[in-house]
């Protein structure tokens, strides 16, 4: 099995995908009937999709890239990846592996919004912090240039139990504003961060989540978001129905720590000599 950040649907100029991610005939009317018997409230995906897609955005990062002690340039191009509103004024949470690198977040990113047809209003935005512990960060618009700003209800990822339905909008090998359906698989889940810290209360999906998904909201059928997709396990490098998100708790208290300044920086690189020097590229 291989774990993955699903956050880079796209990288160009670059070989490798961001992140770790980082027969039969059925009779369609028993489904049918089987699938109504299991909804006993709450929303369709349909009804959803139309109530929050709109606060759905596609996210493009662009990454300067670096110098090695060769003089090669490595690194660089773009990454997309997914984000929703969580606030009226143009806050927007994300995965940290969307818009950063090697650790190095970038500081202006394009944040997409959905539009008629395939355009959608473009503009720049301000990624305020990354934690790479808990995948996690948050990007900041101009509200001004983005009138109407509409967010999502955010869940209680606590209460999350196996078997209640899920879906997923999001941007997975760059086929904007996506939707994928599927139920909670499990729970509580030790899910591996981009810097190898364990990211505690997991939250487990079958919904169809695929390169390109990553920071986009996993919702519950109140329409409340209750994680922020972030990896999967496969073995072939595409979805097989084992999908996994942060829990929006978490992301909740890191955005709060990046809105108040006090989230933890981390520890400085290593001083080879003892000096405080460091290796410059050529």
């Amino acid at each position: 099995m291989v774990a993955g950040f699903v956050g880079a649907a796209v990288l160009l100029l670059v070989a490798n995908v961001l992140g770790f991610v980082g027969g039969g005939q059925t009779d369609a009317g028993a489904v049918k009937g089987a699938y109504a018997a299991l909804r006993t409230s709450g929303l369709t995906p349909q009804q959803i999709y139309e109530k929050h897609a709109g606060s759905v955005v596609e996210i493009t990062a662009t990454f300067p890239g670096s110098y090695d002690v060769f003089g090669q340039q490595t690194g660089g191009g773009q990454a997309l990846g997914t984000g929703f509103v969580v606030s009226e004024d143009g806050y927007i949470l994300t995965n940290a592996h969307v818009v950063s690198q090697s650790g190095q977040a970038v500081s202006t990113v394009t944040v997409t919004f959905k539009g008629d047809g395939t355009q959608g209003a473009q503009v720049e935005g301000t990624v305020l912090g990354a934690d790479e512990s808990t995948d996690v960060a948050l990007i900041k618009v101009d509200p001004s240039q983005t009138p109407g700003l509409v967010p999502i209800p955010l869940g209680d990822s606590s209460t999350v139990t196996v078997g209640e339905e899920v879906v997923a909008i999001g941007n997975p090998l760059g086929l904007d504003f996506s939707l994928s359906s599927g139920v909670v698989s499990a729970t509580d889940r030790e899910l591996q961060s981009p810097n190898g810290a364990t990211i505690s209360g997991g939250i487990q999906t079958d919904a169809a989540i695929n390169h390109g998904n990553s920071g986009g909201p996993l919702i519950n059928a109140e329409g409340q978001v209750i994680g922020i997709n972030e990896q999967i396990a496969s073995q072939g490098g595409g979805n097989e129905g084992i999908g996994f998100a942060v829990p929006i708790n978490t992301a909740v208290q890191v955005m709060e720590q990046i809105k108040a300044g006090t989230l933890p920086q981390p520890a400085p690189a290593a001083d080879p000599y003892g000096d405080g020097s460091t290796i410059s590229p050529y």
